[in-house]
């Protein structure tokens, strides 16, 4: 998957997503470079610049996103400078709809927006960003100087989806049938991020549970043809909830009618998520990494891997 820009791509060159080892290493730079050049001047416009942090987009990954740099402000930089406080620097949540986490329940998506102004993050709903370039962002009229904007609004599918020549939706995502093929080719399947599917007339959503279950779906049929088998039932998503994480020591879990935040499910989610690792000697590795960040506030790496883009 790519960024969505929704029409505007020139917004790419000043506002990078997150989709990729290559875009997280290049937004550790970003935030590590602009706190190293906030630390070299004395000009107090450059440094509020600076140390404005300002993300585009309160899904789930611009919610984690935003609250794990305030932590990274906080705790983890905050002895690393003489002239600045990380901490006071300022990071601004945009989202043009009229609430963060619009797939999550009303109710948790006001405990989180509770939770990131308890974070120091300025959550601003009902604005649409009009230009991003190198002094920052303009959104419903107004300039937030920034020398960081991240994107974390939107996804368009692989390119390589267009080189099938079937039916796409507007992120561009192949629109399949009910055993994930496309109309033109029945031997060729679309799986996860790039498949665009519906199931009781809803959209099966582009999460990381159904592409692991279309992608086990389409082995097993492509398993069955090889033997030369009757296809069985149509792919059917079956919803093991949702969850996403706000920083230390908080979570929220969507599960049909059970809805929670807080400490509790914090843990949920750090336990799932180890044991979702495929091997023993990887969850033991995770498991002592994060017990390790958890008790020091350390990160094991903060290198700045290549030049700040400006």
């Amino acid at each position: 998957m790519r960024p969505s820009y929704f029409g505007h791509d020139e917004f790419a060159a000043n506002a990078p997503g997150l989709k990729n080892l290559n875009d997280a290493e290049l937004i550790r730079t970003k935030l590590l470079s602009a706190f190293e050049r906030a630390e070299s001047t004395d000009d107090e416009k450059a440094r509020a610049r600076l140390m404005t942090f300002v993300l585009v987009g309160a899904g789930p990954t611009g919610v984690e996103l935003a609250a794990s740099i305030a932590h990274l402000n906080s705790v983890t930089l905050r002895k690393n400078f003489r002239d600045i406080d990380p901490a006071e620097s300022k990071i601004v949540l945009l989202d043009g709809g009229v609430r963060i986490l619009p797939t999550f329940a009303e109710s948790l998506s006001r405990k989180v927006a509770k939770r990131l102004g308890k974070l120091g993050v300025q959550v601003l709903t009902g604005v649409k960003v009009e230009k991003v370039d190198e002094e920052g962002v303009v959104a419903a009229g107004a300039r937030i100087p920034s020398a960081t904007v991240l994107w974390t609004a939107g996804v368009a599918a692989s390119p390589i989806v267009k080189m099938l020549g079937t039916t796409t939706d507007r992120a561009g995502r192949a629109c399949v049938g009910p055993f994930m093929d496309i109309p033109e080719a029945p031997d060729v399947f679309v799986a996860g991020d790039a498949a665009a599917m519906t199931q009781d007339g809803h959209p099966v959503p582009g999460v990381a549970q159904a592409a692991i279950q279309q992608g086990r779906f389409v082995g097993r049929l492509i398993a069955a043809r090889i033997r030369g088998r009757r296809d069985g039932n149509p792919f059917r998503y079956r919803s093991k909830g949702n969850m996403a994480v706000v920083g230390k020591n908080f979570a929220i879990l969507e599960a049909g009618r059970l809805r929670t935040a807080g400490f509790a499910t914090w843990l949920v989610w750090a336990m799932l998520h180890v044991m979702a690792l495929p091997q023993l000697q990887n969850r033991f590795r995770v498991q002592t990494q994060w017990l390790w960040s958890y008790l020091s506030g350390q990160r094991s790496s903060r290198l700045i891997s290549e030049p700040p883009r400006r």
